[in-house]
């Protein structure tokens, strides 16, 4: 029995589902708390210490799930393709944006990592954790960092940008959509930008392309280390 509810298949098709889950009660509650790979996360978590399954088995039995993680890098052109005319229109906006967003977030870690005696595998770790998920775990294994880790924090990262930025964007009185677009894109990436949308439909638009950009950019400074 407990090979079955360790198999790959088994795996895959619970991670599915959890992600699933997760998914519905956000459009429900429309709370980032409820982010689809925050909720798969945990639920995979809890299902884990249940089960008593052991974690460096399941781990390689679910593998095959980064067969998908190079084609989904390569979708995210589709998003600059169809918001072409937006970005002739904003490219400075979005490229400033975008490259001063990955310059700060990869700098606070470089920064304050060793000021709070992080090791290098863990800085290493956490460098990404502003990019979209299969970006971030690429340069996160380059660089020699833990995947496990930087998936939870770019999560984590994303979740509390959602809830975070909105409140900065009411306090501050910021209207523009561009800016909400960009502060959500480069920040919060995917969940920042299904936030976004909530909010404005340009915001959303810039935000998609933002997420795209800055993981770029980030790649591209991450070379130099």
């Amino acid at each position: 029995m407990n090979d079955i509810l360790s198999s790959q298949a088994f795996g895959i098709m619970l991670a599915m589902l959890f992600y699933l889950l997760g998914g519905y009660l956000y459009k429900k509650t429309k709370l980032p708390l409820f982010n689809p790979l925050m909720v798969a996360t945990i639920l995979l978590i809890v299902y884990i210490q249940i089960a008593k399954i052991d974690l460096s088995s399941f781990l390689t039995d679910l593998s095959g799930i980064n067969v998908f993680l190079g084609p989904l890098i390569v979708s995210l052109a589709i998003p600059i393709a169809k918001q072409i005319d937006l970005i002739k229109k904003n490219w400075l906006v979005i490229l400033v944006g975008s490259v001063v967003g990955a310059l700060t977030s990869v700098t606070s870690i470089l920064i304050l990592g060793p000021l709070f005696g992080l090791d290098q595998e863990l800085i290493s770790s956490l460098i990404p954790k502003s990019s979209t998920t299969p970006i971030a775990v690429e340069i996160s294994s380059r660089l020699g960092g833990i995947r496990a880790i930087t998936v939870a924090v770019v999560v984590l990262t994303a979740v509390l940008g959602a809830v975070i930025i909105p409140m900065m964007i009411k306090v501050l009185k910021i209207k523009d959509p561009r800016i909400i677009g960009m502060g959500l894109g480069t920040t919060a990436h995917a969940v920042g930008t299904a936030k976004a949308l909530e909010i404005d439909a340009t915001a959303g638009a810039i935000s998609g392309i933002a997420l795209v950009v800055s993981g770029v950019a980030t790649t591209l400074i991450t070379l130099f280390f």
